[in-house]
């Protein structure tokens, strides 16, 4: 078994306890204070890691169609199996796409 995790965990499990706290209305203004100030903000994108590829199996997807996943979290190898976790959840891999180029 290979495990190849592209965040680490504890960031994580430290953001859903922030989002979970949000969520149940335990975050408010004076929480938050002390809190480092982004002054002179825009929005922005990031690229993230995903994958993209045809999709089987999918119950909201015919198969075939082409898909992109969620932000890419972890790799997972067993017995012969590739699979990786992303933000929409796990997908296990077929046959990858290679490049034409030379």
């Amino acid at each position: 078994m290979r495990v190849h995790l592209v965040k680490n965990v504890a960031i994580l499990k430290r953001l859903v306890k922030q989002l979970e706290r949000l969520d149940a209305g335990k975050v408010s203004a004076p929480d938050l204070m002390a809190k480092p100030v982004l002054k002179d903000w825009t929005h922005a994108v990031s690229i993230v890691s995903c994958l993209e590829g045809a999709i089987e199996g999918d119950a909201t997807h015919s198969d075939g169609n082409d898909v992109r996943t969620g932000q890419l979290f972890a790799f997972f190898e067993d017995d012969g199996e590739n699979f990786v976790l992303t933000l929409d959840g796990w997908y296990r891999l077929g046959s990858s796409r290679r490049s034409n180029a030379s």
